[in-house]
């Protein structure tokens, strides 16, 4: 990406772009050109970007991959709440089983776009998945969150009121508001030598002084949510580098096993080897002893040859 024109939404598309293994190198190298660039603000917002579970990060790919997938989707979830808000029962039958036809297809090609990816999809995460397009169909904010392809996490329905999107999706940057401007009144007061007066504005009513004590939680607020939000991106490190040790230590013990399974096979043909061994010296003893015996009864046959 162009880091001269680095911003919070740049970053966010970035990094949701990338494979798992490669988002928090990515977000520290962005964290640290915000840095560098004297955007301190900037580098706090990438650094509390939230790194997408593996569930997310799958659908996310599939957002980006195909969006004409996304937009069937929307509309079929559309349709879906057309017909229960009328009460259509045999739009509702209908829609319920292309519902179902069209998450098997999502969930499958999630699977196909996450392995194109250089992922993949183990059973629970595929559950997630299927959880999530459930969740997507059930209200508008979250098929809107599956379609932004920046979930960072799966979702879930209960069957009843709204889906839980707390945390569901990247922070978006801060809202960018209009500039006001003021526009004065031609002609304000009595006329200078032509015009005529107009009639006086009423005076502004003075705005009420905000409440101290509110003003207060308000700045404490803020101050838990700054703290809660790099808590939770400290925490959300925390839980990948951990992840990925675990990963990596597991591959070595799978490994490990590997090599005693082949040791304890080798181990095994060499105690039979000397088992056999042994049993050969025994013969071989036994053998070299009746050879001596008989070499001993023909010397003792043999006429005594010394002169008198």
């Amino acid at each position: 990406m162009d880091l001269d024109g680095l911003d919070l939404d740049s970053a966010v598309g970035e990094l949701y772009g990338l494979h798992p293994d490669e988002f928090l190198p990515a977000r520290k190298g962005l964290a640290a050109k915000a840095k560098a660039d004297k955007e301190t603000g900037l580098a706090k917002a990438i650094e509390s970007i939230r790194k997408p579970t593996a569930a997310a990060w799958a659908i996310n790919q599939l957002v980006r991959a195909r969006p004409d997938d996304m937009e069937r989707l929307v509309e079929l979830a559309s349709g879906l709440h057309e017909a229960q808000e009328k009460m259509d029962g045999a739009a509702m039958k209908t829609l319920g089983r292309e519902r179902t036809k069209l998450i098997d297809e999502l969930v499958r090609a999630t699977a196909e776009v996450a392995k194109a990816g250089g992922g993949s999809l183990s059973m629970p995460v595929a559950n997630q998945v299927r959880e999530t397009f459930v969740a997507a169909l059930a209200t508008t904010a979250a098929a809107e969150a599956v379609g932004s392809g920046q979930l960072t996490r799966a979702l879930s329905y209960a069957g009843f009121g709204d889906v839980d999107l707390s945390e569901a999706t990247a922070a978006p940057s801060p809202a960018r508001r209009p500039a006001l401007r003021v526009i004065k009144g031609e002609g304000q007061g009595f006329g200078r030598g032509r015009g005529r007066p107009t009639e006086p504005e009423p005076e502004p009513e003075e705005p009420a002084e905000p409440d101290p004590a509110l003003l207060k939680r308000l700045a404490e607020a803020e101050k838990r949510s700054r703290e809660t939000m790099s808590a939770a991106a400290k925490a959300g490190d925390a839980l990948s580098e951990a992840s990925d040790a675990l990963e990596t230590l597991d591959a070595r013990i799978a490994e490990l096993d590997t090599e005693l399974k082949a040791a304890r096979g080798e181990r095994d043909g060499l105690v039979k080897a000397q088992r056999e061994a042994a049993a050969a010296n025994k013969v071989a003893d036994r053998t070299l002893r009746a050879a001596l015996a008989e070499v001993d009864q023909i010397r003792a046959a043999l006429p005594d040859t010394d002169d008198d």
